[in-house]
């Protein structure tokens, strides 16, 4: 993973707001994956 302060530093504004979303939705469909795994066991 970045680390986000080097990257931050140097990211505009907008391209970190993206980077966010996209992160939210990665942990959102994770989550619904497990969730998934969790009941096929």
């Amino acid at each position: 993973k970045l680390s986000s302060e080097s990257f931050t530093g140097k990211a505009p504004l907008e391209i970190i707001e993206k980077e966010k979303a996209k992160e939210r939705e990665y942990s959102e469909i994770l989550g619904k994956l497990q969730d998934s795994l969790l009941k096929l066991k």
